[in-house]
């Protein structure tokens, strides 16, 4: 987690309200662009937004900083987004990707159906936290690894596969390659990781040897940790195209053809459609309708003085 959401973190669970205000503000523009392009109406983004403010305050205890506080919240924000169209008796899929040239029933596991809820992602028991966290610090490292080496094709294979759930046939097809080199290139990328979970304190046992069992819960855990994804001062640069062509090339696959929904919505807030007045204003709304949560989130003696 970077200093400025520890920075905010630390005032919300103090009981600043202006802290909170803060937080609303740095979060609300990015998380409403994401909801948008999934229910199509803002009023209706809002709400759901409202919603995801809410849930954090119920969860916030349960948040641990080895993976952004972005992610959490997008994570809580999508599971709200399923419920919303389960209220209206809709199936609908929410994938993190939007695949160029596919719908969501191209995705290898359901979306609905295989994903854990909220209760997963923060309430997980103590066996099952100690697993998915020695699986996402192995995570972070191969994602690390290939973007400091600039392996670019191994990433976006990696992403295509366990990220946006992707068949080998329909990666090798955007990504000019055949099936049996992704095929290859994934069976090298889990062996690598089980190699590095061999070596931590709470090891996997057999994990990586059931393909199937191993793809699932890689895709669990890219699309909390999104260890891949870009940060936002990389995505600024890839809007004003001062970036390196490789590192170009690979933001353009990540945002265009595999269709990362969060760094869509991040870039969306980095070139806003809409007026400043219009984001203060919708702002200032999710402030006055999460107040009242936030303060009954927070005891008595937590709360930090405001001022007259």
């Amino acid at each position: 987690m970077n200093e400025v959401d520890e920075h905010l973190l630390e005032l919300v669970r103090a009981g600043d309200q202006e802290g909170w205000r803060q937080f609303v503000d740095r979060f609300q523009r990015r998380l409403i662009a994401f909801a948008v392009k999934r229910v199509g109406t803002v009023a209706t983004a809002e709400d759901l937004v409202q919603e995801t403010f809410v849930s954090f305050l119920s969860s916030r205890e349960h948040y641990r900083a080895e993976g952004e506080l972005e992610s959490f919240l997008f994570q809580i924000l999508r599971y709200r987004i399923i419920d919303h169209y389960r209220r209206s008796g809709i199936h609908r899929e929410v994938p993190v990707c939007d695949f160029i040239g596919s719908d969501a029933s191209d995705v290898v596991a359901d979306a609905v159906s295989t994903e854990p809820g909220v209760s997963w992602y923060v309430r997980r028991d103590e066996q099952d936290e100690r697993a998915t966290r020695a699986l996402a610090g192995a995570v972070r490292r191969l994602a690390q690894f290939l973007q400091s080496g600039e392996r670019f094709k191994e990433l976006q294979i990696a992403e295509g596969l366990f990220f946006a759930r992707r068949r080998n046939r329909q990666l090798a097809a955007v990504m000019d390659c055949s099936e049996n080199e992704i095929a290859v290139v994934k069976r090298r990328l889990i062996g690598r990781l089980r190699d590095d979970l061999s070596r931590s304190a709470e090891p996997l046992g057999d994990w990586g040897n059931d393909m199937t069992l191993a793809s699932d819960l890689l895709s669990r855990v890219w699309e909390s940790q999104r260890p891949s994804c870009p940060k936002r001062s990389t995505l600024g640069k890839f809007t004003l195209g001062i970036l390196p062509p490789p590192w170009a090339d690979y933001i353009e696959f990540h945002v265009r053809t595999l269709g990362c929904s969060f760094c869509r919505a991040n870039l969306d807030e980095l070139n806003p459609q809409t007026a400043a007045e219009d984001h203060q204003a919708a702002r200032d709304r999710l402030v006055q309708s999460t107040i009242g949560f936030f303060s009954a989130s927070v005891g008595p003696d937590d709360q930090i003085p405001q001022p007259e």
